[in-house]
């Protein structure tokens, strides 16, 4: 079978709810960093316009995401809870910090609607930026802790007797958990400035939003093209 056009591969991507608001958030990002780099007082006000508007838009997408985090939550709690390893701890709070995130975020839709104003936007969004803040740097640690504490592997033994059986280690890559910090370094700008703990430009905001964006859109283009096959 041909390979198909790369707006075809767009297509197939931007069919899917979690490839349509990758492709947002990429335009957000480069409306960003277009607007802070722009010569232009206007058109740089545009673009700002635009990244907001973008912002507004994918928030639809993540109006209940809250549950999703919930649920993970309460599934990590209810298996093994005695038994539980420092990592599924971390990850517990990762998802709860995260789902508490998305809560509170969808408090403050309707002020950035321009429906209901309310006087506590700024310091609720502020708290809620903090507990995204929180997960990331849990997501970061996790990540790091699967890349430097050493696993250990079931071995594979092959052979009829045991003087002729062989163990073979398969490790597991690294590579995912090292894109994963990348990919959560460059978010952690985004509530890191925000709140005031990160002093990074908007302009750097959105370079990074940019990498992160591509480098969590790669998996889900490939599966997205595999799924219309």
């Amino acid at each position: 079978m041909d390979k198909a056009s790369p707006l075809k591969q767009l297509v197939n991507f931007t069919s899917y709810t979690i490839g349509l608001e990758k492709t947002l958030r990429l335009i957000q990002a480069l409306a960003q960093v277009a607007g802070e780099l722009g010569t232009d007082e206007v058109l740089s006000a545009k673009c700002l316009i635009a990244r907001d508007q973008l912002a507004l838009g994918r928030r639809y997408f993540r109006l209940l995401d809250f549950y999703g985090c919930f649920e993970r939550v309460q599934e990590l709690l209810t298996t093994n809870p005695v038994q539980s390893s420092i990592l599924n701890l971390m990850e517990t709070a990762e998802f709860t910090f995260l789902g508490l995130y998305l809560l509170l975020e969808n408090l403050t839709i309707l002020h950035d609607m321009n429906v209901m104003l309310v006087s506590w936007y700024r310091p609720l969004l502020v708290e809620a930026n903090k507990l995204w803040f929180y997960a990331i740097i849990l997501s970061i640690l996790r990540s790091l802790c699967r890349i430097f504490i050493p696993v250990s592997p079931q071995p594979s033994k092959t052979g009829n007797n045991e003087k002729s059986k062989t163990t073979e280690v398969a490790l597991p890559s690294k590579t995912p958990f090292v894109k994963q910090i990348i990919v959560d370094a460059c978010d952690l700008t985004l509530p890191g400035s925000f709140i005031g703990w990160l002093p990074v430009s908007d302009l750097l905001v959105g370079m990074a939003m940019v990498i992160s964006t591509i480098l969590s859109a790669e998996e889900h283009w490939v599966k997205a093209q595999q799924a219309v096959h």
